[in-house]
Parts: C-alpha cells; sequence; structure tokens
C-alpha cells in the first residue's frame, strides 16, 4: 500500500483496503510518503507494517511543482526509491492511493491496483495536465481501479475495470453532551473570509476548526486545533451543536465529481445539523431535514442565523430519523468494506 497518510484503522477508501487485505490474511506493508526526518518502521498489527520514505518534502511543494518539470520530479522520486533500497517486485500487488502516490508510475511494472480517493487537480497545483498523464498511466497498468469519483468521470477505455467504491463511516455511539455554543468547521479548502465574518457575528459562539494544517491556536472566538487522530475528531464532532463545511468556489468546484463526504456522513448519524457549501451530489433534500446547501455567502449567513435560532428555541433537537438511518446504513464502513470485497474477490484470485 502506498499513501500520502499513515495507516489508521478509519473509514478513508485506503485504509479500509488495508484492513481488509489484512482480514483476507495478506501481510501488508503500508508505505507513507514523510516529508521530513527519517522514521523506523513499525509494526501495527500481527498483518500491518507501517514503512516510510522520507525526504519527499520536494515533492509536495506546490512552488517546486510549478518550477521544475514533472520528468525532474520523478528522477528525484526514483533517486529517492533507489536510496531507500525498497524492492517493489517482492510484492504480489500494490495498491496506489490517488495523489503523490502515482510517481510510482514509472516504478512499478505489474500488480497495481488503484485507489482514486481524489481528482488529480486537487493533489497538484501545477503540471495537472502531465500528472493527469501519469494518473492515466497507472490506471492503464492496474488490474483495476476502485474509485470514490462518480462512474461518469471514468476513462471510457477502461470503465470496465473500474469501480465506485465511497468511502463510508464509522458509526458513533459515545455520549457526549452537546454545547450550544460550540460549532465545528471542517477543514480544508475552507472560505476563510465567509469564517471570519460568521465569528464576528456570532461572538458568543466558538468556532473550532479542525482537519487544517498548522499548530493549535486561538483568535478571538475561532479556535484552530489543527489535525485530530479520529477518536478526537469524532468527540468534537459530538459535543458541538452544528457542523459548518465551508468550502472556498474553487475547492467546491474541484469536488465536483464527488459525493457524500465521511465528514458530512458522521455529522448526519450523531443528528447534526451541518451548514455545507454545495459540491458533487450533496444538495437539499428530504434525506436528511437538517442538511443545509448554501450556494453563496449571503445563503450560509441566512441559514447560519435561522439554524442558531432553531437550536436556541428548542426546534432543533439531535435526533436521527428514519430516512436519515436508511440512508446511512448501505454506508457504514462494514457495509463499503464488503463492496471492496466482493471487488476485490472478483479481480484477486
Amino acid at each position: 500500500m502506498v499513501s500520502d497518510r499513515e495507516y489508521k484503522k478509519t473509514s478513508r477508501g485506503i485504509d479500509m483496503i488495508a484492513t481488509l487485505l489484512a482480514d483476507k490474511g495478506y501481510y501488508v506493508d503500508h508505505l507513507v510518503f514523510f516529508r521530513r526526518k527519517k522514521i523506523p518502521e513499525k509494526q501495527i498489527t500481527d498483518n500491518i507494517r507501517q514503512l516510510y520514505l522520507y525526504d519527499c518534502i520536494k515533492l509536495y511543494r506546490g512552488k517546486l511543482q510549478f518550477i521544475f518539470p514533472g520528468f525532474l520530479l520523478l528522477s528525484y522520486f526514483h533517486y529517492i526509491i533507489t536510496r531507500s533500497g525498497i524492492d517493489f517486485n517482492q510484492y504480489n500487488y500494490i495498491v496506489l492511493e490517488s495523489g503523490h502516490p502515482i510517481y510510482l508510475s514509472r516504478e512499478i511494472n505489474s500488480g497495481i491496483i488503484y485507489r482514486q480517493a481524489d481528482p488529480t487537480f486537487i493533489s497538484f497545483n501545477s503540471n495537472r495536465e502531465f500528472y493527469r498523464k501519469l494518473e492515466l498511466e497507472v490506471i492503464k497498468k492496474s488490474l483495476f481501479v476502485s474509485s470514490a469519483l462518480k462512474e461518469n468521470f471514468f476513462p471510457s477505455e477502461y470503465k470496465y475495470k473500474c469501480f465506485y467504491c465511497h468511502s463510508g463511516f464509522i458509526p458513533y455511539n459515545k455520549q457526549i453532551t452537546v454545547n450550544k455554543n460550540f460549532i465545528c468547521i471542517i477543514g480544508g479548502g475552507l472560505d476563510w473570509n465567509l469564517i471570519y465574518k460568521i465569528a464576528k457575528r456570532h461572538l458568543n459562539c466558538f468556532f473550532n476548526v479542525i482537519g487544517v494544517p498548522g499548530k493549535y491556536f486561538i483568535k478571538k472566538n475561532i479556535h484552530f486545533k489543527g489535525y485530530l487522530d479520529f477518536s478526537e475528531y469524532q468527540n468534537m464532532i459530538s459535543c458541538s451543536s452544528l457542523i459548518i463545511i465551508p468550502y472556498s468556489r474553487h475547492f467546491s468546484y474541484q469536488l465536483r465529481q464527488t459525493s457524500y463526504s465521511a465528514k458530512v456522513l458522521t455529522a448526519m448519524q450523531l443528528g447534526k445539523p451541518i451548514l455545507v457549501k454545495s459540491y458533487g451530489d450533496i444538495q437539499n433534500t428530504d434525506i436528511d431535514k437538517k442538511l443545509y446547501v448554501y450556494k453563496t455567502k449571503n445563503e450560509a449567513i441566512s441559514y447560519l442565523d435561522l439554524i442558531l435560532k432553531k437550536i436556541e428555541c428548542g426546534e432543533i433537537n439531535f435526533e436521527v430519523s428514519k430516512e436519515t438511518r436508511d440512508f446511512l446504513f448501505p454506508q457504514t464502513a462494514e457495509n463499503r468494506k464488503k463492496e471492496l470485497d466482493s471487488i476485490f474477490s472478483k479481480w484477486i484470485k
């Protein structure tokens, strides 16, 4: 497995695949690109080992993607792989996640399984046409593709081996007291102008921003908490009275190929009102009456005023309707894993 992030037992597609393969008896090496220093490998479970490919900082710097042609970055990556001593020929299968792992397209010739979590134009700041071609090379070489993108975006000549399998969510049953003044904002690609505007408008509320890189700090009534581990992430959503996902216009356009994210599904199963910028399949629907989808800043501000008023008056509770439960059931990580299992069983004997 090759990913931008360390393995965690979460509902992310790449993590579910690693867990599935380990459960099926495969021994899984999970390689993560690490940006700065060398870290020793560690055994996560009996069947999953975490490996690190260090000194990859140059691969993440958007400015370098502007300055250097793609082939020079590929050459640099080849040097890092050679120095690491990793022999990809020892593995029966290699699962590549979308994003920076596609640099491996020239290093591996067979046994590739591609997990397409995001479009290339989200992962890369520039040279996007080059990286799109690189991704097509990976798809062409791959045994099959497990994709979180909508089917109409699959390359037509490879649709026969591309399967839609969205990330799910892990049910959360812990009871935590809700603080009516706590509002959770989930990143990235956020509309900061809107965030500062609503924070100034509602000074009695505390806006906890999670999923945005950086250290913890406070700016008036906005608390930046950086990345949280999975349990902290769920706890933060659970104790909040409202979840806001204020994507910027540019980022929401980039997400046009996607569907309901784990962020939205997790908040829905906790009965939270959700204020989210319109993107992909997300729209106002009878599935969940507490899902508020806006298109403009003024619409977002009006919705927020309305939601907070309803919470204060007790018109919004945190119960989950039958329609929402029925919608969420097939979206659980366990059911998504079953979908993955059926796909893998077809292609891996």
